[in-house]
């Protein structure tokens, strides 16, 4: 398993200020202090060496990098007055930097260049820093391991405030990996401050995709998602006088014909103490499905049962299968904050195999239990190879975000046994992950940083 750890830039605009969340992939604003040498020329003659690697930030040390990523920017964060960093590979090829406040930006054209000819091969990233009295040191070596596999150009995710109660800037964005482009695809501001939330591509690809949208000061808008297919935007009417609620997390079936998601009654309260406040619970929630052929909204006993709460719908790449994740009900449909049992409610990991060409659904399967983890288990997403499932398991609820100790776990589809992901995880809560479509990396959200979420990419 591949991993590579990536952080946000320094430089951020007015705007992206007051933003707290952040895409893998950023580089370093410091361009003004560091400039290219090139070929490995401008090396110290003379230095005293250090026996251990630099304090550096984003902390890459030992990072399997992708052979297509952007530049690795960093910072050196060692006392002194200068910087010099050469990165070099297993031939002669290499490219330097020289710095003079530790802010180390590598040059676009010949990094390009050096993953190019050490693809599959080790880089070596020798760091020097001149201390106060004008000698330099020397520290040992940091090692990135260039993958042979590529990763996805593009990504796609939100951007917005911290968000308690009311929102103000919402935005889909997407950032171009190999070269920290970022490009605004649907902000807002263009429809009176709406909200646009759960977007979902066709078997990874941009020509065909769901995005949801809430109105905002504009009521002519209605709830619910857009698809857009074939350079066109349609509203998908997914209401019925049965359960008149917006759909939540879609889910592409891979022929295109189909999308599963979940309706869900959430309520949400503040708790008094704890690093995260918000408490999310699900007071009433199924799965359904839509027909684009018809615009005919469906569903299955399986995947919609009364005495239990189904989410987090996942389409199989043969789309043979459905996962999903699914809890007993433990109150009443009316209830509003069921604050007495809300820590009782753990979500079991579930799938139940669909008939594409008959239409039919089968029973539905125990994967893994909340009763054998004593955790719930969230957010299933298959591997586009089918060999694995990406999921969370968090102390309780539906709502892993808002879990401290929520954390990554791959199951492998063959034998089911499963591990947590220890190299992704981190003390605070990890989410929201994807696959690339060649299956070899992940991306996914992280609290790590104590602040607003950062996305990796593994």
């Amino acid at each position: 398993m591949f991993s590579l750890l990536l952080r946000p830039p320094g430089g951020l605009t007015v705007r992206e200020r007051r933003i707290l969340v952040i895409v893998a992939g950023l580089a370093v604003g410091l361009a003004a202090a560091a400039w290219w040498v090139g070929h490995g020329h401008g090396a110290p003659g003379q230095w005293t060496p250090v026996a251990r690697p630099p304090r550096i930030r984003p902390d890459y040390r030992g990072a399997v990098i992708p052979p297509n990523i952007a530049p690795l920017n960093f910072v050196v964060e060692e006392p002194g007055t200068a910087c010099y960093v050469r990165v070099a590979g297993a031939a002669e090829e290499s490219l330097a930097v020289r710095s003079r406040d530790g802010g180390v930006q590598l040059p676009p054209g010949p990094w390009k260049a050096l993953l190019a000819q050490n693809r599959g091969k080790p880089l070596s990233v020798e760091t020097y820093v001149r201390d106060h009295d004008r000698g330099w040191q020397r520290f040992e070596p940091i090692r990135w391991d260039v993958a042979e596999d590529e990763i996805d150009p593009y990504l796609a995710y939100r951007v917005l405030d911290a968000v308690y109660d009311y929102y103000k800037y919402v935005g889909i964005y997407q950032r171009h990996l190999e070269s920290h482009d970022e490009t605004s695809l649907l902000f807002n501001s263009e429809f009176n401050r709406g909200c646009v939330n759960c977007h979902s591509f066709l078997n990874n690809r941009p020509e065909t995709c769901l995005v949801h949208s809430r109105p905002g000061a504009d009521e002519s808008i209605a709830a619910g998602p857009i698809l857009v297919r074939d350079g066109k935007a349609a509203r998908v009417k997914t209401r019925t006088k049965a359960i008149p609620r917006v759909a939540f997390v879609t889910s592409w079936h891979p022929s295109g014909n189909l999308a599963a998601f979940c309706v869900n009654w959430f309520g949400q309260f503040m708790r008094a103490t704890g690093a995260e406040p918000r408490e999310v619970v699900d007071l009433d929630s199924d799965v359904q499905i839509v027909d684009f052929r018809t615009g005919g909204i469906s569903t299955a006993p399986g995947i919609a049962d009364p005495d239990r709460l189904e989410t987090f719908p996942s389409w199989s790449p043969d789309g043979k299968y459905l996962f999903f994740s699914s809890a007993p009900r433990l109150w009443e449909k009316t209830a509003f904050a069921p604050l007495k049992d809300f820590k009782q409610a753990k979500y079991d990991l579930m799938r139940i195999p669909y008939d594409p060409d008959a239409d039919t659904w089968g029973e539905p399967e125990l994967l893994l239990s909340a009763a054998e983890t004593g955790k719930s288990i969230l957010q299933p997403r298959p591997s586009p190879d089918g060999r694995y499932l990406l999921f969370c398991m968090c102390d309780h609820g539906p709502f892993p975000a808002f879990q401290e100790d929520s954390d990554l776990c791959l199951m492998d589809l063959a034998d089911r046994s499963y591990r947590p992901l220890e190299k992704a995880n981190s003390p605070r809560s990890e989410s929201w992950h994807s696959w690339s479509s060649n299956s070899r990396w992940i991306v996914f959200s992280s609290r790590r940083d104590g602040l607003g979420w950062l996305l990796k990419v593994l």
